[in-house]
């Protein structure tokens, strides 16, 4: 589909056009000064009009994008734009990106050579899961004064779904691994397993289990030696997903939801990696999906496709469903990973006979978000009553969050405190650091 645009910049010029026709009304000189004009602008608008219509196709654009978005990543699109013209085009691409991410000023400006073909790039940070729906990419091209342009549009409707996030697991796979280099917030932890299959010997280094020393090898060799023993595997790592209405609470954009759905993707790909075995139950007043735990690859493929159609109906989770439902689903002491949202001491209360149930039979460990926006409004600085009212209201909720935190680790019931953009690089080392004191 084509069609003309006059830029504004032809505007301008018609505008001093009329000015000076009614400035030459009292000074003749003005109104000559205007005729010229108007014929150079009638013969400019008429060669670019003829330059950019006088071949069909001049500009061609095509979208590349994946497949598959990643939720919560920083996607690449590329736009493949070639021009067919003779000569040099300055083009203006919009891009009819999906309505989800609200982008209305989208616009790439660009210059192209004649008989050349270009590679434009773009960056989407989608913030939901589900289908997007790319619309036409618009090419308005002008040449020589810019007058006017002309548009191309290519109407390359495209439905891509966005998943659970995907870019980032070969980086939490090195993460993970035992000769990565751990940036800040990643703690090194050593791998060296209690169980009675012996694995090697080495030289001791700082840190490694005293009683684990081999003193006939450190005679021989006359420096400190140890044992190293293989670290216990196939153990059950389950990832319990609560779909309930407290989770529907948003953070920089992406709900809790998300942040623990990205996170227990992450996680179960890990777990598998290591030769653990990955399951997934996901609930709110029942039981929505439940995957038993297995360390086949195809097991992460499957719960990824699971976790692209999670959604919450806003009600109140049922803990008594899960505790009674365990007993029939999971036999063998496991860890459970529970990713929920408890707000009060209240909430916490109502549901710990159940939790303390759990984590009798299993590695129970919770979740807990630090809620960064209540943080912020503790730290601030108070100005009047209000903010001081405010202030003491919000401080009263962050200390809640303590009080949570004491209450479940008394029952024996491990926690992680964390922002939600932390959760799944604080979850990693919590893995590390349970499978490394083996209590499972």
């Amino acid at each position: 589909m084509k069609s003309i645009f006059l830029n504004t910049r032809f505007y301008l010029v018609l505008l001093a056009v009329i000015t000076a026709f009614s400035v030459g009304y009292f000074l003749p000189f003005f109104f000559y000064f205007a005729f010229v004009l108007l014929v150079v602008l009638t013969i400019t608008l008429a060669i670019e009009l003829f330059l950019l219509f006088h071949i069909k196709n001049g500009i061609t654009a095509e979208r590349i994008v994946t497949e598959r978005l990643s939720n919560g990543d920083t996607n690449d699109i590329q736009l493949q734009v070639k021009n067919k013209y003779p000569f040099a085009v300055s083009l203006q691409i919009i891009d009819e990106v999906p309505f989800q991410f609200q982008n209305r000023d989208f616009l790439i400006t660009t210059k192209i050579s004649k008989h050349s073909s270009k590679q434009l790039n773009y960056q989407l940070v989608p913030k939901e899961r589900g289908l997007y729906e790319f619309g036409a990419i618009n090419v308005f091209a002008s040449y020589g004064t810019k007058l006017l342009s002309k548009r191309f549009k290519e109407a390359v409707n495209q439905n891509i779904a966005v998943y659970p996030s995907f870019l980032n697991l070969r980086k939490y796979e090195l993460l993970a691994s035992k000769t990565a280099l751990l940036p800040n917030g990643i703690k090194r932890t050593r791998k060296i397993g209690q169980s009675s299959e012996f694995e090697q010997i080495k030289d001791y280094v700082m840190g490694d289990d005293l009683r684990h020393i081999n003193w006939k090898a450190s005679a021989k060799k006359q420096h400190l030696m140890v044992n190293h023993y293989q670290e216990e595997k196939a153990q059950n790592v389950y990832l319990l997903i609560d779909k309930g209405r407290t989770m529907k609470m948003p953070f920089d954009g992406m709900s809790l939801l998300d942040y623990s759905i990205n996170a227990a993707l992450m996680l179960a790909n890990i777990s598998v990696k290591r030769q653990d075995k990955a399951g997934l139950w996901t609930f709110e007043k029942k039981t929505d999906v439940f995957l038993k735990a297995d360390n086949k690859m195809l097991q992460v493929r499957k719960i990824v496709d699971a976790l692209y159609h999670i959604s919450t109906d806003f009600k109140e989770s049922n803990y008594q469903y899960v505790l009674t439902d365990s007993l029939k689903k999971i036999q063998k002491r496991s860890l459970l990973i529970l990713f929920t949202n408890f707000e009060t001491l209240d909430a916490v209360k109502r549901q710990l006979p159940y939790l303390r149930a759990l984590a009798k039979k299993h590695v129970l460990l919770t979740i807990i978000f630090e809620n960064t926006l209540l943080h912020s409004v503790s730290a601030k600085k108070a100005h009047t009553t209000k903010d001081i009212y405010i202030q003491t209201i919000a401080s009263k909720f962050v200390h809640e969050k303590q009080l949570i935190i004491q209450e479940l680790q008394m029952h024996g019931i491990k926690t992680i405190y964390t922002k939600p953009k932390d959760l799944s690089v604080n979850l990693l080392n919590k893995y590390l650091e349970i499978k490394q004191q083996e209590i499972i």
